[in-house]
C-alpha cells in the first residue's frame, strides 16, 4: 500500500457494470434492503432479500474477506438457533428433540428471522465492499463537497482494520518461519495474538500518522487544491438517490406505523 493509494488509486482493468453505480446509491440500496428485512417478519421476503444480495455478490466478484465474514455470521446464526430454540421466552410448541433436549418452534422461527437479517446485511455490505474501492469513495465524497480532512478521516477509519489484519499476517508468517510459535490449535492461535495485540495497534496507528504526514507534504491538504476527479461515469445518480431515499422513508414510516398500532 502506497501513501497516496487512499486518494489517488486508479480503477484497474475493464470497467464493470457495478462501476456505473455511484457509492451513495449502493449505500442507500444496502440501507433499503436492511430496512425491509427489519420491517418484515415473513421468511419468504427474507429469503428473497438473501437471494437478491447473493446474486448481486456472485455477479460482481467474491473476496476471501466476504467468505470469512459469511462463515462467522453462519456460526453466529447457528448459535442463535440453539439458544433461542431452547430458551426463547415465548417457547410453547416442541418442534423436535435431541437426546432429551427439546427445541421449540417459536424460538427457532425467531432465530431464523434474526439470522436472515444478519445474512442480508453481510451479503449486501459484501457487495459494496468488493465493488467500491476506498479511493473511489474518497474521490466521490470530495467531489460531493466534503473537505479533504473529513474525507481523510473517514477513509483512515476504513483502512485501520485491513492494516491490522495485514500486519498480523506478517507477524504470524515470521513466527512460523522461525518456528518460534506453532499454531496448530485454537488455543495456540489465541496465545500468538494476545502478546502482539497492543504493539500491533500502535504500529497501525503509526502507519496512519506517517501516511497523513506524507500526504500533507505532497500538498493534499492545500485549500486551493482541486478535488480529485474520478474515472467512473455514474448513470442516473440523482434518480437513484431520490428514489432509494423515498423508499427508505416509506419503510421507516411503515415500521413506525406498525409499532404504533401494536401499542393500541
Amino acid at each position: 500500500m502506497t501513501d497516496q493509494n487512499m486518494l489517488t488509486g486508479e480503477t484497474v482493468g475493464k470497467s464493470k457494470w457495478y462501476n456505473a453505480i455511484d457509492p451513495v446509491t449502493k449505500l442507500l440500496f444496502i440501507l433499503d434492503m436492511a430496512l425491509l428485512s427489519f420491517a418484515s417478519t415473513n421468511l419468504v421476503i427474507e429469503g428473497g432479500l438473501i437471494a437478491m444480495a447473493l446474486v448481486l455478490l456472485l455477479f460482481s466478484k467474491v473476496s476471501s474477506t466476504t467468505f470469512k465474514a459469511l462463515g462467522f455470521s453462519l456460526f453466529l446464526i447457528f448459535t442463535m438457533l440453539v439458544i433461542q430454540g431452547l430458551f426463547y421466552s415465548q417457547n410453547q410448541t416442541v418442534l423436535f428433540s435431541i437426546i432429551g433436549i427439546h427445541f421449540y418452534k417459536e424460538g427457532l422461527l425467531y432465530a431464523t428471522i434474526l439470522g436472515s437479517r444478519v445474512l442480508v446485511i453481510i451479503l449486501a455490505s459484501g457487495f459494496f465492499m468488493v465493488t467500491t474501492t476506498i479511493s473511489e469513495n474518497a474521490k466521490y465524497l470530495e467531489q460531493s463537497g466534503l473537505s479533504y480532512k473529513t474525507v481523510y478521516v473517514l477513509m483512515s477509519v476504513c483502512y485501520i482494520l485491513p492494516e491490522i489484519m495485514a500486519n498480523m499476517r506478517k507477524i504470524q508468517q515470521a513466527q512460523r518461519v522461525r518456528g518460534t510459535n506453532p499454531q496448530k490449535t485454537f488455543i495456540q492461535k489465541l496465545r500468538s495474538v494476545l502478546p502482539v495485540l497492543i504493539p500491533l495497534v500502535i504500529k497501525t496507528l503509526d502507519q496512519s500518522m506517517t501516511r497523513s504526514i506524507s500526504l500533507q507534504l505532497r500538498g493534499f491538504d492545500n485549500p486551493k487544491r482541486k478535488a480529485l476527479k474520478g474515472n467512473n461515469h455514474y448513470r442516473l445518480a440523482s434518480v437513484g438517490h431520490y428514489g432509494l431515499t423515498i423508499i427508505a422513508v416509506i419503510l421507516i414510516g411503515w415500521k413506525l406505523w406498525t409499532k404504533i398500532n401494536g401499542l393500541f
